[in-house]
Formats: C-alpha cells, structure tokens, sequence
C-alpha cells in the first residue's frame, strides 16, 4: 500500500487492506486490536508489526503486510479484483461454487509458454466443475503480459496482476506457482510449483545456435527438477473428488505451509512495491535502491529478483545496475533447489 500521508481516511484504509478503524481500534472481521487515538498509520503498523517505508525524496510511504506468523493468516481466500487482459475487473469470489486452480506466471518466466498447456487442462477439467484462473506477476501490466495471453488462445480468466498483490497476500516468492481453492472460497493447497506438462527439450545442436547467454541460461534451466506428472495427476483427483481427495488439505496445515512471514519479509514487500510505484512513475533509477532492499530482505524471493532483473536487461543477465543475475544466483543455489519440493 502507497501514500503520501499518515492520517490516510479510514474509509480508504479498509479498502486496501480490510483493516477499519473503530472505537475499540482496528478490526477486521471479528478481531480487533486496541489503538491509541488519534489515529495514524504508525499506530496500527506498530501493532500489527507491518512495516513501514518511507522515501523521503518523494514523499511516499509503504505499508508491509502484517509479520510475525505466517503469509497466510487464513485459508480464507481474500476478495481480490484484479484486471484481465482487456482491462475488465474480474471478482475472485465470483468463481463461489466452482473448485479454481489459479496459476501464476510472469511474462519474463519461461513458464509463459505453459499458458497453452492450462488451457487444455481447463478443457478437460471444466466439465467436472474445475475452474483455471492465471494470474501475470508483471509490473509492466498488460504491456508485457497481454502479448502471451493472446499467443497461448486463453479460454480461461487471464488477470494481470501488476503490483505483485499475489506475492504479498499468498507468500509467493517463484513463478510458476499454483494455488486450489475450492467451492467456499477455502484455499486447500497454498502455493507451490505448478507445471502442465514436461516441455520440449532442445537439442545441443539447437542450444549451440542460440546467443552465449541465452545458451547457458537454457542449458541451467533444463537442469532445474520439475513434476508435473504428479501435479496434474494429483489435480485431476481434486477435480474428480474435491474434499474427499487426500490432495486437498485441511485449513490449519494449508495456513503451516504458507511458510513464516517476519519483519524482514514486512519490509521486502513495502520496500519492492515502493520500488514498483518508481518504476511505473518513470523513475526508473530512484526504483533501484528499493529494488535492491526487497532483494536484500528476501534473498529467497526470485520473484523479486527477476522482474527487477527483467527490467534491466530482459534476458536477466548481468548489468551494472544488479550485482548478480540470473544464471549466476541458480548456480549459486544449485538448479534442484530453485524450487521447493513438491509435497503431495
């Protein structure tokens, strides 16, 4: 959340973060926190361990999400609008009644070529009541995203979510990552790595073609363990069997594998959407520094790295303005640990 005041109006303050300010202080749904008055942002990120940015040169502030526990607080699935290609708001809880799998990429993730594959699982699965939602990472909005939904043919929701509210709300820190939620808006399975089908090698005769960087980052790439055998076997159970499938999980361990969400995390997030505001804004080079703490804070977060990556060089590759870059942090970290393991 961006301001440019600490006395923000109460009535704005519950729309961006569900949070009302009452008599008896801050509330959302049933819980409520006591609050000294007057009222101030600094206040309530003080009692609910949000942290708080602030650029002084420009005036602005950033609220984190809430820390001190996990990055979700609730299987509840919040009530997110976001836009489709087209611009039109699209309700997540207008899909009330149907099990949703909801898919996030990015249009600077090789993932973007699997658009295709989860519009032919959504095929398939729709009849038994299975909704595909895919959600674009991509500060650059409908500009970077749009281009793949329309060469993958999407059929199903395609929502662009520019100022990475899926990161912040759900925990998630890699691309491409899915999420169920069934029939009552519960989510049963939080964030993991989520892949159609097995994609399409190239052989070493096709990779030598490619420009140096590019070669290498391939060669990484094929290197990096994926699963999406077990995935889509376990998701078809889930279209077939919804709560009765031993994939869909109970909300107490759903909220436990969302991973902890401490201060530090707080601020990444404040700090990475400060630097998206810059960005957007046109001042590219006041977004870096903030760029750079979110990646400081979050070292774990490749969301984080890549777009500001990708908006550097669009390969990722090393710059003057980063001091890594892709290939150089995977084989760092060694390409079998760049995603989590799946847990079925």
């Amino acid at each position: 959340m961006i301001f440019d005041r600490l006395d923000i109006p109460p009535a704005e303050l519950e729309l961006r973060t569900g949070w009302s300010i009452k008599p008896q202080g801050a509330c959302r749904g049933q819980e409520c926190v006591p609050l000294d008055s007057p009222f101030d942002v600094r206040k309530l990120a003080a009692r609910l361990g949000m942290a708080l940015v602030h650029d002084e040169t420009h005036g602005l502030w950033a609220l984190g999400p809430e820390s001190g526990g996990h990055a979700l607080t609730s299987a509840e699935l919040p009530d997110v609008v976001l836009p489709d290609r087209h611009g039109q708001d699209f309700a997540l809880s207008s899909l009330r009644g149907k099990k949703v799998m909801m898919v996030t990429w990015a249009s600077w993730c090789g993932c973007r070529s699997d658009l295709a594959g989860w519009r032919k699982l959504r095929e398939e699965l729709y009849p038994q009541g299975l909704e595909v939602v895919s959600v674009a990472l991509d500060t650059g909005g409908g500009d970077a995203a749009g281009p793949w939904i329309d060469k993958a043919r999407s059929t199903h929701p395609a929502l662009i979510d520019e100022g990475h509210l899926f990161d912040e709300l759900f925990g998630i820190v890699n691309v491409p990552s899915g999420m169920w939620v069934d029939e009552e808006g519960v989510i049963v399975r939080p964030p993991e790595p989520a892949f159609p089908w097995v994609p399409r090698p190239l052989s070493e005769e096709q990779v030598a073609k490619l420009p140096a960087l590019m070669a290498e980052q391939l060669r990484e790439a094929q290197r990096i363990p994926i699963e999406p055998e077990r995935y889509v076997a376990a998701l078809r159970d889930w279209a077939a069997n919804g709560d009765r499938s031993r994939f869909a999980l109970a909300p107490d361990e759903v909220v436990e594998r969302s991973g902890p969400r401490d201060l530090d995390h707080s601020r990444a997030a404040a700090c990475f959407e400060l630097a998206q505001h810059l960005q957007r804004a046109g001042d590219a080079d006041a977004a870096v520094p903030w760029f750079r703490e979110a990646h400081r804070l979050a070292p774990e977060n490749w969301t984080y790295k890549r777009q500001a990556w990708s908006l550097a060089d669009p390969l990722q590759g090393p710059t003057d303005t980063y001091d890594s870059d892709w290939l150089t942090e995977v084989r760092a970290v060694g390409p079998e640990n760049y995603y989590a393991p799946l847990e079925l």
